[in-house]
């Protein structure tokens, strides 16, 4: 069995602290009902695009078909979401795919790729010319 939470935070490490809060009162509650279930954090999803802490990804899933001496890669279906990382990007996209009306369990996903931009390093400025 598992349970679903919802939080409202202003980015992804008070949604983390958040979370293990709600999950050590649950804890608490299980243990003091003489309940013997265990509970654990799972994913932590963004909800909101553009989240702060978040990034878009694409997951691309293909399906292998068989030829003569062959499988041949085919992709079938891309989605873009919004993850803190390429981790949890892949979860999210294997539950929302799974979720579609024509998901095949035989899909795969073949790549998961940050998309749009991303923060570079700073330049360092450029030093004098030596006067030599």
């Amino acid at each position: 069995m598992a349970g679903r939470l919802v939080l409202d935070a202003p980015d992804l490490d008070h949604a983390r602290r958040l979370a293990e809060e709600a999950l050590t009162q649950r804890r608490e509650t299980t243990r003091l009902s003489g309940d013997r279930s265990t509970w654990s954090l799972g994913v932590l999803r963004p909800l909101t695009p553009k989240a702060p802490g978040t990034h878009r990804y694409r997951a691309t899933f293909a399906l292998w078909e068989a030829e003569d001496d062959r499988f041949t890669r085919r992709d079938v279906h891309t989605l873009e979401i919004w993850a803190v990382d390429a981790a949890s990007a892949r979860r999210t996209a294997q539950q929302q795919a799974q979720a579609l009306g024509d998901y095949s369990p035989t899909w795969r996903i073949r790549r998961v790729e940050r998309i749009g931009p991303t923060r570079s390093r700073k330049r360092q400025k450029p030093g004098k010319p030596s006067a030599g």
